[in-house]
Parts: structure tokens; C-alpha cells; sequence
């Protein structure tokens, strides 16, 4: 599995995973990630025994890669302007889930599948891009510290 995801990252099979997880579980963070696109659709759908709620949804530091962007993410990284666009796009992928949380909520199912299929989905693709371009800053920095 870790192969299938690491192609879809533009990564190499052959890479150690090491490399990938030096800073964080990028793996992990990822399928978390990923895995809010199928939460949502079976809230949406009735087959989710989860109590959804916007207010928390929106908070961008309460899951694993939002405690790390904003503490030993923000120490190591905060210089890299690759790191900035993580926590802007990280921030926006949470407000678009709570908005199809909230759109559904209030009854507008149709509201909830268009943001999830829409813009929540192009936010996901633009998180884990910006997850690949800071990996490839951790995997630089590893290779010329083991060069020196």
C-alpha cells in the first residue's frame, strides 16, 4: 500500500520509508487526509454513527499534521515558504469539510455534495501536494546532511 501511495506522491517504491517519515508520517497524514472525503460521504449518506460538528472540524490543529504544522513543523520549516503554503492549504481543506458538514446540517444536501465533490476534493489534492513538496525538503536536507 505504502507503494501505491508514494506513486500517487511522485515518490519512487524503492524509497526508504524512513525517508518519508523523518518529520512526520507523511503516510499517516495523508490517508487521514484522504480518509475525510469517505467520512463525509457516508455522513452524508446516513451511514455514519459520527457526531460531526463544524465548530471542531474547523480547527486545522486538532488532528495529527495540524499539531505537527503548528509546533515542530513550524520550528524545522517555518522559513520555508513550502511551509507557509502547507498551512494555508492545510487550513482551508479543514473549512471546506466543516462547510459540507454545515450545508448538510441545515437540510442542503445537494449544497454538502457539490463542495464535497468540488472544492473540498481540489483542497485535499492541493494538501497533499503541498505534504509531497515539504517531503521533498525533508529528503533534501537528509541527503545533504548525509553528503557532508
Amino acid at each position: 500500500m505504502f507503494g501505491k501511495i508514494a506513486a500517487a506522491m511522485g515518490l519512487s517504491k524503492s524509497q526508504p520509508e524512513e525517508e518519508v517519515t523523518q518529520v512526520i508520517n507523511m503516510y499517516d497524514a495523508m490517508l487521514v487526509h484522504s480518509a475525510w472525503k469517505k467520512r463525509l460521504n457516508e455522513y452524508l449518506e446516513g451511514r455514519s454513527k459520527e457526531d460531526l460538528q463544524p465548530g471542531n472540524i474547523r480547527v486545522d490543529h486538532l488532528c495529527v499534521l495540524g499539531k505537527w504544522i503548528h509546533s515542530d513543523g513550524k520550528a524545522r520549516f517555518g522559513h520555508h515558504p513550502e511551509y507557509a503554503k502547507l498551512v494555508e492549504e492545510h487550513a482551508k481543506f479543514h473549512q471546506h469539510a466543516a462547510q459540507v458538514v454545515e450545508a448538510h446540517q441545515v437540510g442542503d444536501t445537494n449544497l454538502a455534495q457539490e463542495i464535497l465533490k468540488g472544492i473540498f476534493e481540489e483542497q485535499s489534492r492541493r494538501t497533499v501536494t503541498c505534504l509531497t513538496r515539504l517531503n521533498a525538503i525533508v529528503e533534501e536536507h537528509h541527503q545533504n546532511s548525509a553528503s557532508h
